[in-house]
Order: C-alpha cells, then structure tokens, then sequence
C-alpha cells in the first residue's frame, strides 16, 4: 500500500491581482541568519530525519514538532541509529526542551523499522511487540510529553497504522481486496470498525478513499463515514499514484476536491463536490512539463491553494479566486510548508548538485505568507545561504530550525 502526500499547479489567468499583491520592503524582511538561540548536538552514531514514516499518507509533516502540553514546550526529533558492526540500526524519538535546548529523554523503537508516529499536538505513538498467553502480538502504545504512558491497544490486525492530521489513529488491514478499519480518538475510545471494498489510500475528516484496479484503470471510491455510503468515484490510468498530491482534499466548509486525470490526455481536472456528491465546479488543471506528472493543491481552511512552479493561486469553496502571486528570487521551483494558524511558509535554495551539500554557498529565498492573501508576514532572503532547501522548518513567522543531518538549531527572527 502507498501513500500520499502533496504538491500544487495552477492557471494563469490572474494577473491581474499580482500588482496588486506585489512584495514591499517592511521591517518583517530578513537578509542574514542571526545566531542561533540554540543548538542541539544529536548522540554518536545518529543522524536526524526530517520526515516521518507516514510520509505520503498525512501530507508533508516536518520535523521538529512542537508540542505546548504539560505547560511546557517540548520539541520532538526523529532519528536514525547506526552503531555500526554487528548491531543492527534502528530508529529513535528524542524530545528536548525547546526553550533551552536540552535533550528531555530518547526512545529507541523496539523494532529495526520506524515504529513512531506522532500527531500534530506533540502525542507520540508506537509499536512494541509483547507475549500474551506465548503469543507475539503488537501493542499500539500513547505516550505524552513526558514519556509516559497515556494508553496501550492491541492490534487486533496487520502492523498498517496511521495518526490522521486531525489525531484520530487508523489501524488498516487489507486482505482480498477489502480493508477492514478501526479508528481510535487521541484518548484511545475506539470510534469506527468497518470494512470497505479495496485498498485504503487516504482518510481526512469524514471521508474514506479505497481504490480498486478494473481492467486498465485505477478506480478511486469516495466513502462519507457518518452515512456508510460511497458519495463519488474518480478515475485514473491504470496503477496510478500521485506522490505529490493527496488522492482528495476536504475544505473545512465541507467541499470535497477530488482531481481525476485523464489517461489519453495527460490533463487532471480539479473537481468540487458537496459533502453528500453532488458536483459543485470543476477546473482543468495546467498540463505539466513532461517530467513533472503531478500537481499540487491542498486545503487551508475553507479555501484551496494551487501552486505552478513558482506561482501561487488562491481560490475559495467556490472555485472563485481570492488571490495569486509569483515569486521570482529563484530560477528553482519552491517548496511549501503548512504552517497552521493561516500561514504558509514558501522558499527554496538554488540547487547545489546535491541536497547535502551543505558547504557549498548559494542563494535562500523564504516566505511566509497569509494563506488566504498570500501577503507577507516575513522574508528570508540569504545571498550566501548553507544549507540545502530540506533542512530548514518554518514553525511561525519569527522562528525556525535548521536540521543539519547531526544537529538541530533554533532561530528567532527580531
């Protein structure tokens, strides 16, 4: 089973907000990298990892998270242990205090594969496998802040489990053609168990997406949870898969968005549903470059942003355009982040050969934006700039980290 993730395109029609919405110097403008507040140094034999393992499933979720539970801000940090010789590499969970600094407490997986997952809020989850009556079964255990226990579950089925975006966990087996389904809230109180027709793609609020492969197509199903029906269909060529987008979208008004590409033309169409099918809009996506096979867009709110190389598109429940703009500091297609709060941030660094060449000097653009008027709130914009367009998160508007591979360190923009 694969997952998902995002990436965003666009028409070009409106040109006419771009004056309009045009960048002006302000005192949120950024040229050079203050020091840092901290910097963390991670243990011998570890390297950070940026993403999580659930990747293409949740949608692009950066590391470090911050969590403010307990009265404290603790920052999690995901990580690759390799001791080297005989001993097997494995993943690790460190948590820090993210006003000093300070490591807080390591969590090794108790598997050689990534066992961690972990929600928006800073509730960290894993797998642990135990013995109840000489069987080997797998617990799912909640963990806070703190590293304490919140609540442990045994899976009953496969080892395919996920934290929604919205903190719900999904725990997904699929055996012929069909995926049976159990939904848990963020306290552990068992929400859902159902069965659906092919293989689970993607869950977002009360939506369900399986897809089912029929002759040479790809056949994505649309269930509502709360009324158990299927609400609409989409197609696709045959094992179609986006890695940059999700397989559907929902807008916090309800609309749902689906994109369906067609296999003779290459062209997606974005369409607009209602939450019980009824089609609302729909619009035809740009055709891509020939290497570039996806495009991008995503939810921010009760409005979806859609983004073309390096133009972004504003566009409300109502297929209308709220606001567009094209950002030309680079040559290189940007990358974005969902920052929470309205705010996008938006950037890159031109390309050094290799993303891990950290040495080599280049030019850094970064934004972050209103997600609804894509004005600015700050801008990072670094001549001399080392480090890869990968290694630097966004938490808000005044504050970052750079993840260096062996170290964390924070930044706050004044």
């Amino acid at each position: 089973m694969r997952k998902f993730s995002l990436r965003i395109q666009l028409f070009s029609l409106m040109a006419i907000l771009t004056t309009f919405l045009s960048h002006s110097v302000s005192a949120a403008d950024f040229t050079e990298l203050p020091e840092p507040r901290w910097t963390i140094t991670v243990p011998d034999h570890t390297s950070t990892n940026i993403l999580d393992r659930n990747y293409y499933f949740l949608g692009k979720k950066y590391f470090p998270i911050i969590s403010e539970h307990n009265g404290s801000r603790t920052g999690y940090m995901f990580q690759y242990y390799s001791p080297g010789g005989k001993s097997k590499s494995t993943y690790r969970m460190m948590a820090f205090d993210d006003t000093t600094g300070k490591q807080k407490w390591i969590r090794n997986s108790p598997h050689v594969y990534n066992a961690f997952d972990i929600d928006r809020n800073g509730n960290l989850y894993y797998v642990e496998q135990v013995k109840i009556e000489k069987k080997n079964v797998r617990k799912l255990v909640a963990l806070d802040s703190n590293n304490k226990q919140r609540w442990s579950k045994t899976l009953a089925y496969s080892f395919n489990w996920y934290v929604l975006d919205d903190g719900r966990i999904a725990t997904i087996d699929t055996i012929q053609n069909k995926s049976h389904l159990v939904l848990y809230s963020t306290e552990g109180k068992q929400l859902l168990d159902r069965e659906y027709d092919g293989v689970i793609r993607h869950i977002q609020g009360n939506y369900v997406g399986s897809v089912n492969y029929v002759g040479a197509a790809t056949i994505l199903d649309i269930y509502s949870i709360s009324a158990n029906k299927k609400i609409t269909t989409a197609k696709y060529p045959q094992d179609y898969f986006s890695y940059i987008h999700a397989d559907f979208d929902v807008l916090s008004g309800g609309t749902i968005l689906v994109p369906a590409l067609d296999a003779k033309t290459g062209i997606e169409t974005l369409y607009g549903y209602s939450p019980d099918g009824t089609k609302k809009w729909s619009r035809i996506m740009p055709t891509p470059e020939p290497d570039r096979k996806d495009r991008l867009f995503m939810s921010t709110g009760n409005y979806y942003l859609v983004q073309d190389k390096n133009t972004l598109t504003v566009f409300d429940t109502n297929n209308k355009l709220v606001a567009t703009r094209t950002f030309d500091d680079l040559p290189d297609q940007y990358t974005l982040q969902l920052l929470g709060n309205q705010s996008i941030a938006f950037g890159g660094v031109e390309s050094k050969g290799s993303w891990f060449d950290f040495e080599k000097p280049s030019k850094a653009a970064f934004y972050v934006l209103d997600s609804r008027t894509l004005k600015t709130q700050t801008s990072l914009i670094l001549e001399q700039a080392r480090f890869a367009e990968r290694n630097i998160r966004f938490l808000n508007a005044t504050t970052f980290y750079l993840d260096m591979g062996t170290s964390l360190a924070k930044y706050e923009l004044k």
